[in-house]
């Protein structure tokens, strides 16, 4: 079966994911996490801008800006790299990743900033550190410290320009919602869409007490006020939204 090409960015942003095959630890040590942040420095200047990072025991977060062919040249070479690498040091062979990278496009800068925010946030989330910028492996403390690393100098640019219109306080319902597809993304399963869904409408009717579920279903501007507030056009269509909605 021939895989589905990735989907373009406009605006040349993508949020990318790699996790460590069978969700193994695959970014266990201190050292393993410095040797990717060396194989991403070695590289990033020739193929993409990166304007965030996390790396996690199992997974790797990225927030890029690139052509789609160079970003997954770029992947290409680091994982290449890395594998070589977690192998020789472990003396094992076989693969490291699971399957492809994920990519995602970004096409508006509020699901830029709600991305950005949420990479940061992982650790938090994972109960790790308490503020982002505790994390020695995310690029938090490169925008909180102004410290030079991973991230290129075009990304502190326009975080010091937009962050005043996207603080991580307006966008923190968003990044719960979000939680679900993000942290656990394989390829598109039906029981993690229907995880989603039910987050949304929940997410939706505890920030509107005054709505109801049959009203969501069947009331058109109430339909419209869940979707304009909820939906994501990068998990499932408008359409298959709405299907879900009137199975709910």
């Amino acid at each position: 079966m021939p895989r589905r090409s990735r989907k373009r960015s406009l605006s040349g942003f993508y949020h990318v994911i790699i996790r460590g095959i069978n969700q193994e630890d695959i970014f266990e040590t201190n050292r393993d996490k410095e040797k990717i942040i060396k194989y991403m420095k070695d590289k990033k200047e020739d193929y993409v801008e990166i304007f965030a990072f996390c790396i996690m025991k199992n997974h790797l977060h990225l927030l890029l800006r690139g052509d789609l062919k160079q970003i997954s040249l770029f992947m290409k070479m680091i994982e290449t790299s890395y594998a070589l690498y977690y192998n020789r040091k472990r003396k094992r062979s076989g693969y490291v990743f699971q399957n492809r990278f994920k990519s995602f496009p970004i096409e508006d800068k509020e699901y830029l900033w709600h991305c950005w925010h949420y990479i940061h946030l992982n650790p938090v989330k994972a109960k790790i550190v308490q503020t982002p910028e505790q994390y020695y492996y995310s690029s938090a403390r490169e925008y909180r410290l102004g410290r030079k690393g991973l991230v290129n100098l075009t990304a502190f640019e326009e975080y010091q320009k937009d962050k005043i219109y996207y603080p991580v306080s307006k966008l923190t319902h968003n990044l719960e919602q979000s939680m679900v597809y993000i942290d656990d993304l394989d390829d598109e399963k039906e029981k993690q869409k229907q995880q989603i869904m039910k987050r949304w409408v929940k997410s939706y009717l505890k920030n509107h007490p005054e709505s109801n579920i049959w009203e969501l279903k069947n009331l058109p501007v109430e339909k419209e006020k869940l979707i304009e507030e909820v939906w994501d056009m990068n998990i499932m269509s408008r359409k298959e939204f709405v299907r879900r909605l009137e199975q709910f």
